[in-house]
């Protein structure tokens, strides 16, 4: 008997534990069992074909939200390929209304609702003993003789003891993932709060795996030579002395490999502040859910949050510059109208995170949200994610605005590439306000038609400098014009610059560079590790360049002086932080 277990993941740089899970659980008594991971973008014509090419017995399916459109469409032609395969669907979108999507699609024989990894045997086992005895697995829904839709007295499997699931993390897997894939980690399940809008406010707390197999399972992906460990865990700093030692953990161990955690910015403390202090540069990333800035709205998705400690601890840690600060906001959540959404773009935007997710509520089958979405107006799309459209709150205007400046955010801000110019625009233009400004810039694109078609990486420059030209004065428009200069140096060593950067290149210039390069306090002033290299060598590594205001230190105090100054860019190696490459100002050494 041959199964094989099918994922189709968002992207080709991520991976799946599902699928990896269930194998390891299966061992060798119940057959060859395969796993094969495709992507959402793949073609789904090779997809159907490399699947039938298995000659599979047993074909399972992960399902979630972004896949489950074209699970359902593969499934269909399968059946009508092979009539003989018995295919079994398991995973979170399909783990709620499970009967009436069997009653909807005849193709799929077995639904598995909840965690897999006991059930998941136990239906191997019947199917390979030729057993009919499904009514005693966990979740499991079946068809009778007749077709008919039975489902389990237990509607929704639970594995009381996680720590008796084997570890997913073989050699098959790790060669699966490779040095280029993100690796998904669990160190526990569940979580202890409930928000309304997420799935874990319907699970029973937090099951955590054992200390000595975490360690043993992130050494096991360190010493692969994993790129980045993305752990799962819901909220992984809500139980403070395992947050400590997997933190010290991973920073004494970590090597090259980043680590990502999903976190609660207002159960950080001094001690876990302390120890991320230590973390190498750019090794831990943390992800945070501040969703909204409202209390009502948090409030009313149960969602508990000390907004006081989220500003501050966010503070500490953008401050301590070590580590990847990511925040996100949700669209449409309860008792937030426009103006209140403007108020927490406004609150978490100024915090200065190196990126801004500007989500929308998608009310997922089996949330509280979405049973309860009548009390609030609640208009969403009837399928995969289940986006909002609309509430009793905001109009659909308001969100495809949203959705807007959502794009722009992402182009500009996300990429850190235009960090000094929007600090300027921002503060000193929009006195502080982003919202006003995003959603300014956001009218122009559309107009100008930019909103609707790809628009190359150069061409992003040239866009927000006519946007400034045309609305304020000389000064600020020379202070922009420098600053994208700044901006575009120090995340790109190409040297094609866009059309409307331009440089001052006075006769000798480069003579001069020349002269600072052969000056060797100068090297172990600026480039220590550029130590015995020739001039001739180091200059490929480096960049002079002439601006006519000091912009150097605009990121670090705000401050424009109006004076030339020669500014160093060193391309030998990036921020491991935030991407930009280092300059320094060597107006005094280069004269």
């Amino acid at each position: 008997m041959k199964t094989v277990i099918v994922s189709l993941n968002a992207k080709y740089i991520h991976s799946s534990l599902a699928p990896w899970y269930l194998k390891a659980c299966c061992g060798e008594k119940h057959g060859e069992v395969r796993v094969l991971e495709f992507t959402i973008n793949d073609n789904m014509d090779h997809v159907l074909m490399d699947i039938y090419e298995q000659k599979a017995d047993i074909l399972a399916f992960s399902c979630y939200i972004w896949n489950i459109s074209r699970v359902l469409k593969l499934i269909a032609n399968i059946r009508k390929i092979s009539p003989g395969l018995k295919i079994i669907l398991g995973g979170p979108e399909i783990s709620f209304e499970s009967g009436e999507l069997m009653e909807c699609n005849p193709c799929i024989d077995y639904i598995i609702a909840g965690e897999g990894e006991i059930s998941f045997p136990k239906l191997l086992e019947c199917l390979h003993c030729s057993s009919d005895n499904f009514s005693e697995i966990e979740g499991l829904y079946y068809r009778d003789s007749a077709g008919k839709v039975i489902s389990p007295e237990k509607p929704v499997a639970y594995v009381e003891d996680i720590n008796e699931i084997p570890s997913p993390y073989t050699e098959e897997m790790l060669l699966s993932i490779g040095k280029s894939k993100i690796a998904y980690f669990e160190s526990s399940r569940g979580c202890p709060f409930s928000c309304s809008y997420c799935l874990s406010s319907v699970s029973k707390g937090v099951r955590y795996f054992n200390m000595e197999r975490v360690k043993k399972d992130i050494t096991r992906l360190i010493d692969a030579g994993v790129k980045q460990i993305k752990f799962v865990d819901r909220t992984f700093n809500c139980n403070k002395k395992r947050a400590l030692e997997i933190f010290s953990f991973v920073i004494e161990n970590g090597g090259n490999t980043n680590f990502h955690f999903e976190a609660a910015a207002d159960l950080f403390d001094d001690e876990m502040l302390e120890l991320l202090r230590t973390a190498p540069g750019g090794q831990i990333q943390f992800e945070i859910g501040v969703q909204t800035t409202n209390n009502d709205a948090l409030e009313a998705v149960d969602r508990k949050t000390n907004l006081d400690r989220v500003f501050y601890n966010t503070s500490r840690l953008r401050e301590n510059g070590n580590t990847h600060i990511h925040l996100d906001l949700i669209a449409g959540l309860p008792f937030e109208d426009m103006d209140s959404f403007i108020r927490s773009f406004n609150d978490v935007y100024n915090l200065e995170p190196h990126q801004l997710q500007l989500g929308f509520l998608k009310l997922l089958k089996g949330s509280r949200i979405r049973r309860d979405a009548h009390l609030h107006g609640y208009i969403f799309r009837d399928y995969p994610p289940y986006e909002i459209l609309s509430n009793r709150y905001m109009s659909f205007d308001d969100f495809a605005e949203l959705k807007g400046i959502e794009e722009i955010v992402e182009r500009y801000y996300n990429t850190g590439r235009f960090a000094g110019t929007l600090k300027y625009i921002v503060g000193k233009l929009y006195h502080s306000l982003p919202y006003i400004f995003y959603r300014d810039f956001y009218r122009y694109n559309s107009g100008k038609g930019y909103m609707r078609r790809p628009v190359a990486l150069n061409k992003l420059y040239d866009i927000i400098f006519d946007f400034v030209r045309e609305k304020f004065s000389q000064a600020d428009i020379d202070a922009v014009k420098e600053l994208l200069r700044f901006d575009f140096l120090s995340c790109d060593k190409s040297g094609s610059l866009p059309a409307s950067i331009t440089r001052m290149q006075p006769d000798g210039f480069k003579e001069n560079c020349f002269d600072f390069l052969r000056n060797e306090n100068n090297i172990q002033t600026y480039l220590p590790s550029f130590a015995g290299e020739t001039p001739k060598n180091i200059y490929k590594y480096v960049r002079f360049e002439l601006f006519g205001l000091d912009v150097s230190n605009y990121l670090k105090d705000g401050s424009i002086e109006k004076r030339e100054t020669v500014l160093l860019f060193d391309y030998s190696k990036a921020d491991k932080v935030t991407g930009r490459y280092k300059s320094h100002n060597v107006t005094e050494s280069f004269i």
